[in-house]
This record gives structure tokens, sequence and C-alpha cells, in this order.
């Protein structure tokens, strides 16, 4: 989680955590376990669930130096790596799953996963956009992977596995090759990219790639397992809906649905 430090609202991060929370809390299936890490405790009761652990660090903000994107990927990257120690000592988790603070998980993904094929690794590639706070419409995307962190499970044991996975997010300097790579082709490793991690970096839709590099594959979650919000006043990239053609406006209606009650209980929509 952010700290308290660097949002604009504090108030309402521990709102948006509260509510992420909530929704794997909401899990039909009950094994799992949360580790969550932040500067700041939230200004809520967190739960006092064996399952969970709230790790309160107190490591110096990251340097703006490189932009706000690179120092907000270095702290994240921070926090998950001590979330990841502290859950591999205490529970020897089978799978692990990145969840930003302000996403929203599926209820029955727990339990998908519990019944699922022994794979590398899943990808939740379909999966829900919602502008933070609407109470009646959200937008399914088929191609969630690519803009939303909170899309990747990775087999415990290969989680630690090293391959060059840190690119310009992590504030690597590519060379022209490396840059048009990047920018190009995201079913590719990017030359040049620095020595990672698979779960301690931030480059998800590169994550097929960084999967074939270790030399497996990864395997897809057939369901909409999970929700991106937009317009979070906290967020660094506080993305939103922009009207870019007329065949992205016809592409985004396409994709809009009403927000049911099964959604609601599904997802734990405020």
């Amino acid at each position: 989680m952010h700290s308290a430090r660097s949002v604009k609202d504090w108030h309402l991060a521990c709102a948006y955590f509260r509510q992420t929370l909530d929704s794997i809390f909401n899990s039909t299936h009950k094994n799992f376990a949360v580790v969550a890490a932040g500067h700041e405790a939230p200004d809520f009761d967190l739960p006092t669930d064996s399952r969970f652990k709230f790790l309160s660090l107190d490591h110096p903000l990251p340097s703006q130096e490189n932009g706000p994107w690179v120092a907000a990927i270095k702290d994240k990257t921070i926090k998950l790596g001590r979330a990841w120690n502290y859950a591999k000592l205490a529970w020897n988790p089978e799978y692990v799953m990145k969840v930003d603070w302000d996403d929203l998980v599926s209820s029955r993904l727990v339990d998908w996963l519990n019944t699922a094929k022994q794979a590398a690794g899943y990808c939740v590639k379909n999966g829900w956009v919602w502008n933070s706070g609407s109470r009646y419409i959200i937008r399914c995307s088929e191609s969630f992977d690519l803009v939303c962190g909170t899309c990747l499970i990775i087999r415990s044991d290969l989680a630690d596995s090293k391959g060059p996975f840190l690119s310009t997010v992590h504030g690597i300097i590519l060379d022209e090759t490396g840059k048009r790579i990047e920018a190009t082709d995201n079913r590719s490793v990017a030359p040049g990219a620095g020595i990672g991690s698979l779960l301690l970096n931030d480059d998800h839709p590169r994550a097929e790639a960084q999967f074939r590099y270790l030399g497996h594959q990864l395997a897809t979650v057939p369901f909409r397992a999970a929700v991106y919000r937009l317009r979070n006043p906290q967020s660094i990239t506080q993305r939103g809906y922009h009207i870019h053609s007329l065949r992205w406006l016809l592409g985004s209606i396409r994709r809009t649905r009403f927000i049911t009650q099964r959604l609601r209980k599904e997802f734990m929509l405020g």
C-alpha cells in the first residue's frame, strides 16, 4: 500500500484498501492467506484472522529522480519482497498472487485454483475495468493483463527464479533496440533488460515471455477473475476513459455491462 506521505487523500486510500481486503476475504474457499505491507497501518481495524498479516515497514521512500512512476514501482517492489519473504516462512504457499491495493478479486478465484491443474502459473486475461465509484456500469476487458498488475498467479517454486525481467518501469536504461522491442512487442523479453525475479518485477504485460524464458507455459484463468479500478485519485497512473476514435468508442460501448447484483457480491463492488 502507498504511504500516507505519497497520497492525496489518506482516508480515501484506506477505504479503497479496505474494499480490496473485503473482496479477498469474500472468497468462497478459505484456503488462502494474505500479507499486506505499508509504511503506516490504515485507519480502520485490520482483520483479526490467522490468515492475515500486515507488515509495517520503515524504509525510506525511493527517490523520484527518475520520475514518480519508477519511484512508485521501487517502493512497491520493496514491499512485495518483504511480504513474500514473510508468506514463505509463515505459510509455505503453493501459489502466490500479487494484488494491487485498490483492485478487487473474484470470490470464485481461490476455489477454482484449488481444483485447477498444477500449471506453472495462471494469467487473468479477461477481467473487468471499473471507473471508481460507478454504481451502474462496468467494462469487460479481453486484454486485462496488459493494463492491470492484479493478473498473475505464480507457482511458488518459480517465484524466485531469475531472468532478464526488469525494464524501463524499474529504471533500467535500454539501448534503442531494447526500447523498440519493449514498445512494440510484449511477447518478448527486451534485450538489455536487468536481472530480476519472476515475482519481483512489474512488467506484467511480458509475463508470458518471462515464463517462456524459464521454460514454462503460462495458463489462463477461464473467467473474469479481477477488477481494475480506474480514476483512483491516489493512483500514480490515474487512468480513465478517453475517447481516442470512433472505433475505440464503439468498442468501449460494446464491452460495457450493467453491474448486476451477482457482480456486486462476487467482487464486493461498492
